[in-house]
């Protein structure tokens, strides 16, 4: 029922996320997110399925930026005072992940107190869902 939900990592700012847009189910959306993380962590997983991942990864390393986009990528490269060496042992790195990996991770950033979790609404419309127990913030 969402606009449209997924995951996706970003390289730029070293972020994995989950989303969603205009979702109707919110509350169980991010329970759908939780099991997600479950699901890669006490599930089996062809090697195929990681390969696929991470050519997916490197694809997206690779992908043609817009111009806006290229800009945004130096900026960032340049913010984090990454260059040529860096980018080929990220790319090695990558290459290289396994399923341990992708768990370990999982289990270290998304899962339990180093998770994030936010929510941009409106007033009412957060109102009418209920305490999804985080704390609030007007912008």
């Amino acid at each position: 029922g969402a606009y449209g939900a997924g995951a996706a990592q970003d390289s730029d700012i070293a972020a994995f996320r989950f989303y969603s847009y205009r979702d109707p189910r919110l509350t169980e959306t991010l329970e759908d997110f939780d099991r997600a993380v479950d699901w890669l962590l006490q599930s089996k997983h062809e090697r195929r399925a990681v390969e696929e991942a991470v050519l997916g990864v490197i694809g997206a390393l690779d992908k043609t930026r817009s111009p806006a986009g290229a800009a945004k990528h130096v900026f960032f490269e340049t913010l984090h005072g990454r260059n040529d060496e860096h980018r080929r042992r990220f790319r090695e790195q990558v290459l290289a992940t396994t399923l341990d990996d992708l768990q370990r991770v999982a289990a270290t950033y998304l899962h339990g107190h180093e998770a994030s979790v936010a929510v941009v609404s409106n007033a009412a419309e957060l109102k009418r869902r209920g305490d999804l127990g985080l704390q609030m913030h007007r912008l």
